[in-house]
């Protein structure tokens, strides 16, 4: 049990550590393209399903990545999350984790909504 917890703990870790960096940077806009709509992935997990649906317009709106990387970032998660909810050792994981990605994503964003409204 405690190498599932480890290979829970350094991605949270690392995503954590990306935020917290992240938060303090400046906002940069938004280019003015329009948002790619992510292809239906779904997890299985109703809250890793709800994160990775406000993904790339809550990243966008907290400038968190550059505008250039934000869908191969949002694959790599979507891979991720795949992979490890087909783990049957790490899937009951998946929800308390995706619910903190989500309360960090949320909380980079410093009050602004998603939308960019």
């Amino acid at each position: 049990m405690p190498t599932v917890r480890i290979r829970l703990a350094l991605p949270t870790l690392a995503g954590s550590l990306l935020l917290s960096a992240c938060a303090g940077t400046p906002h940069q806009p938004a280019v003015a393209t329009p948002s790619a709509t992510p292809a239906a992935a779904s997890i299985g997990i109703p809250a890793c399903d709800d994160y990775l649906a406000s993904y790339q317009a809550c990243h966008r709106a907290a400038g968190i990545y550059p505008s250039d990387q934000l869908e191969s970032r949002y694959q790599a998660m979507r891979d991720s999350l795949q992979q490890q909810a087909a783990d049957p050792s790490v899937r009951p994981e998946l929800d308390q984790r995706c619910r903190k990605l989500a309360d960090e994503q949320r909380a980079a964003l410093n009050g602004k909504p998603c939308n960019g409204s």
